[in-house]
């Protein structure tokens, strides 16, 4: 007696839905490589491509059924990809959890509706077959789509490496070939031999296949994660251990100018007119550098704006600031040192690229706007930075250990229930950071 003869297959139209609706949950939760209707209406038009697929397939001889489900399979990777901005072996960690979502829902789709069948008057007929699919695949793929968004707000391909990728193929292949033995023999170990066995083994398998895949998604989130969270670390110690050095540079500085006024005095006595004026010049030329002082209310402030000020005048960058620094009294010291280092020195940065050093051009402001304390960070650039969740993306080649400034200001913005945002508008980039004013005191909502 043939598998057929014990339990229906799923028709394969139900498949041939199931997997369009698991590749359309996926590539709408990607970014998109294109918008708008056009998006819709190219998510749409795989659907017929599927059903005419598995169509053809149903007729196909046993032999065969590997290739067709191959030929399934590449259909759903062409879809994501085309729908979606991942690369295309990217694609394939996407294709591989589409999968096994569209076998899982098929399944338990089929399993129940047969079920109910069984038991209910009228309930086996075509009408209600298809009212049951919608129903059971609706619930299905909207509970996968909301539970994967949060994913999806961290970052399409967080943390994804090409062992990742490997890992959830193999699950996929795993759990597709375990969940379908019974399709191709009663005589092996994990075969069913009734209707009712068959069907569970099925779904509960392809369950099983879902938790393993999103078992493997969160530990790819940990280990970014703390990978994130190592790296900010690194980034605030390095700020912080920048400001203590430019702190202790200013107090030698300061010492060092005194100095040079004595000196001054000196060398004014000098009866030689010529020498007189040139000595004179030399030290006033490098004493402008030292005099780069600001005093705004803050002193963590000071340092850094003093020490960037300085850096600004030796490499022919024009840096402007009017900050009123008791604002920021409500800030760490670490947290200061991390969002003014940070802005600073990512503008200072992009400055430096540019040939021309009358467009070397760095503006900040620190004010009170509309009940907000507002940073406020502008550069001339000539860059054009791909934005990814609303930041720039870094530009360095090495990206998996640069690109944690923004991240860990925009975590400081947060944790003082502030926003922050960039944006580029005819060619300056501004970073803006605003802190509730409420929050900045210490108050409550």
């Amino acid at each position: 007696m043939s598998v057929a003869e014990i339990v229906p297959d799923i028709p394969r139209v139900h498949t041939a839905l199931a997997e369009w609706a698991a590749c359309a949950v996926y590539a709408l939760l990607l970014k998109k490589r294109f918008g708008g209707a056009k998006w819709w209406a190219a998510a749409v038009l795989p659907a017929g491509v599927f059903i005419g697929l598995h169509t053809a397939a149903e007729s196909l001889p046993l032999y065969l059924w590997i290739p067709g489900m191959a030929a399934a399979i590449t259909a759903m990777h062409l879809m994501i990809f085309c729908l979606s901005g991942s690369k295309f072996f990217e694609t394939l960690f996407w294709t591989a959890r589409a999968f096994v979502l569209a076998e899982f829902a098929a399944s338990f789709e089929w399993q129940f509706y047969r079920y109910s069948a069984g038991r209910a008057a009228g309930a086996d007929n075509l009408v209600v077959e298809y009212l049951f699919l919608a129903v059971s695949y609706a619930a299905v793929f909207a509970a996968v789509f909301f539970l994967e968004r949060r994913y999806a707000r961290i970052g399409r391909s967080f943390g994804l490496a090409k062992s990742n990728i490997w890992a959830a193929a193999g699950i996929a292949l795993t759990i597709f070939l375990v969940s379908n033995m019974s399709f191709i023999s009663f005589d092996t170990p994990l075969s069913g031999r009734h209707a009712d066995e068959i069907l569970y083994i099925r779904t509960l398998v392809d369950f099983c296949g879902l938790i393993l895949l999103y078992v493997q998604q969160e530990q790819r989130l940990w280990l970014y994660m703390r990978d994130e969270m190592y790296a900010a670390r690194g980034v605030l110690a390095r700020q912080y251990e920048h400001y203590a050095a430019s702190k202790e540079n200013m107090e030698f500085l300061n010492r060092r100018y005194h100095d040079l006024k004595y000196q001054i005095d000196i060398i004014r006595a000098e009866t030689d007119a010529e020498k007189k004026a040139e000595y004179l010049n030399e030290l006033e030329k490098g004493i402008q550098i030292y005099e780069s002082e600001y005093k705004t209310g803050n002193r963590v402030l000071d340092v850094l704006l003093s020490a960037k000020a300085r850096f600004c005048v030796e490499n022919g960058v024009n840096f402007t600031c009017v900050a009123d620094g008791a604002l920021l009294g409500f800030m760490s010291v670490m947290d200061i040192c991390s969002v003014v280092g940070n802005a600073l020195d990512n503008a200072s940065e992009s400055a430096m690229r540019l040939p021309n050093a009358e467009k070397r051009l760095i503006k900040m402001a620190l004010y009170v706007e509309n009940g907000f304390t507002v940073l406020r960070f502008e550069n001339y650039t000539e860059d054009r930075p791909v934005f990814e969740n609303g930041l720039p993306l870094t530009s360095k080649s090495d990206k998996k250990n640069h690109g944690y400034g923004l991240k860990s200001m925009k975590s400081i913005a947060e944790k003082y229930g502030g926003v922050l945002s960039a944006r580029v508008e005819n060619n300056w980039f501004t970073l803006c950071i605003s802190i509730p004013l409420k929050s900045a005191r210490g108050e409550t909502f």
